[in-house]
């Protein structure tokens, strides 16, 4: 048995092998681990170069595997002990019983479940369950790329293909071991947060503004993304004098088709306040190098909801 935490495979100069998705469907290449992005946290974000680049994709890439064995962050938040290959070994044998089938639907179908604590669940039921919200947070990314389709390549980055990273040799095993992911545009830059050490003060109050109103076309295109951080945007250099904010991570969307009700979309958005994230935040540690000042929208969401309470 192997109880010893598993080191993870996801390091500089490792190769990984991956099966190309939409839209090569069939295809596999191998993928040459460049840069890592730790500590990890719902996903596994690094830089790779693949070994054929023979489908317009050469140069570097993000990789980012939706993999819930090395997902830190979603381990910690959920209580799930760190993997190990034992642990893998009796989810593979749940799986093969016809458990994490079972587990999964009982997931969606009932909200309780989904609530329940991880001490409540052993050990497979809860690699079944890091293997649902893992496969969440790729549909939710996908769903925002092809969303903002159009404005990939300028406001947030190109997206090339979805992978999988299989796992198993069994059919069966497949769908739920094998780890879905994306490859992206690499933008070179710096995050948001990190805008006094790298930019001109006179730059600052139009970096946040593009910031901002990149966040402000997401809600015009019905997504609500209820992780906006300064970490979801990478500022790249354009020229000497130039910067260009360009936004990521869309793993914890939701979107206006999904909801009832317009009542209840604008409640969730003014709750969520993600404009208000990005401007207060870095308002205040700017210290006078940046003015917020809310939009229209926003500001007619405060009217109407926060004012209520």
């Amino acid at each position: 048995m192997h109880h010893e935490v598993t080191k993870c495979p996801y390091v500089v100069g490792n190769t990984i092998e991956l099966h190309l998705n939409t839209p090569h469907d069939g295809q596999t290449t191998k993928a040459k681990i460049i840069k890592v992005f730790e500590p990890f946290t719902l996903s596994c974000v690094m830089v790779v170069r693949l070994e054929y680049p023979d489908f317009d994709m050469e140069g570097d890439l993000v990789l980012k595997l939706f993999d819930r064995r090395f997902a830190t962050q979603l381990r910690e938040d959920e209580k799930i002990h760190p993997w190990t290959l034992d642990i893998e070994e009796r989810y593979h044998q749940f799986i093969l019983d016809d458990g994490a089938e079972k587990n999964i639907q009982m997931l969606n179908t009932n909200s309780e479940s989904r609530s329940e604590e991880s001490g409540t669940r052993n050990d497979a039921q809860n690699e079944a369950y890091a293997h649902d919200r893992s496969a969440d947070f790729y549909k939710s990314e996908i769903r925002a790329y092809r969303t903002l389709k159009d404005i990939q390549g300028t406001e947030v980055p190109k997206h090339y293909a979805c992978v999988t990273l299989p796992t198993s040799h069994e059919a069966s095993m497949r769908q739920y071991a094998d780890i879905p992911g994306i490859l992206l545009q690499h933008i070179e830059g710096f995050r948001l947060v990190d805008l006094a050490a790298h930019a001109p003060r006179e730059s600052w109050q139009y970096i946040c503004e593009d910031a901002i109103r990149i966040v402000n076309i997401c809600t015009d295109r019905g997504i609500l993304n209820l992780d906006v951080r300064t970490r979801s945007f990478i500022i790249e250099r354009i020229r000497e004098d130039k910067f260009k904010p360009v936004m990521i991570d869309f793993a914890l969307c939701r979107f206006r088709e999904d909801f009832d009700s317009e009542e209840d979309w604008r409640l969730r958005k003014s709750g969520a306040d993600e404009e208000g994230a990005i401007g207060r935040y870095m308002q205040t540690i700017l210290q006078g190098g940046f003015d917020y000042h809310h939009d229209a929208y926003n500001l007619k969401l405060d009217e109407e909801f926060k004012m209520e309470g």
